[in-house]
C-alpha cells in the first residue's frame, strides 16, 4: 500500500492521537497569543506571537489529516489547557505582566506539549504519519528551547 493511500485510512489509535494533539496545539496557540498580548517586553511578545503562529501551522497540518479521513477535526482545546490559560491570566494580572512569570508559565505549557509528543510518537510508530509527528516534535522542542533561552537571558 502506498504512503498516499494509507493517510486516507489511518487506524483509530492514530486518529485519536491526531485529535488530542490538535487540541493541545490549540491550547498552546491560544495561551501564547494571550501571553503575548499581556507581556510588557516586546522581545518576549514577539517570541510568543511567533510560537503561536507555528503552533497554528502545526495544528492546521494535523487537522488536514483528520479531514482526509472523513472526520471533523476538533475546534477547541482541552480542559487542562483552559485551566492553564486561566491560571496564566490570573498570574499576569497579579504580576502586572512581568515577563519572568509569564515566561515560566509558557515554559510549563511548552513542557506539556513536548510530553504529549513524547507520548504520541511511540504509540504511532509505523504509522504513515510517524515522520510528520517526528518533524513536528523537533519544531516544538526548538520553540521550547527558545523560551528557555529567553528566560535565562532575562534572569541575568
Amino acid at each position: 500500500m502506498s504512503h498516499l493511500s494509507t493517510i486516507f485510512q489511518l487506524d483509530k489509535e492514530t486518529l485519536a492521537a491526531l485529535r488530542e494533539l490538535t487540541r493541545v496545539l490549540h491550547d498552546s496557540q491560544s495561551a501564547l497569543t494571550d501571553a503575548a498580548a499581556k507581556v510588557q517586553c516586546p522581545e518576549t511578545a514577539r517570541l510568543f506571537y511567533d510560537l503561536a503562529t507555528r503552533r497554528a501551522q502545526l495544528g492546521h497540518e494535523l487537522r488536514q489529516y483528520i479531514q482526509l479521513n472523513a472526520q471533523e477535526p476538533p475546534s477547541t482545546g482541552t480542559l487542562k489547557g483552559e485551566a492553564q490559560k486561566l491560571w496564566m491570566e490570573l498570574r499576569s494580572s497579579v504580576s502586572g505582566g512581568k515577563a519572568e512569570l509569564i515566561l515560566a508559565d509558557v515554559e510549563r505549557l511548552e513542557d506539556y506539549l513536548v510530553v504529549e509528543y513524547k507520548k504520541l510518537i511511540p504509540k504511532t510508530a509505523g504509522s504513515p504519519l510517524s515522520a510528520v509527528f517526528h518533524e513536528q516534535f523537533i519544531a516544538v522542542k526548538q520553540g521550547r528551547e527558545q523560551v528557555d533561552e529567553l528566560r535565562r537571558k532575562k534572569r541575568q
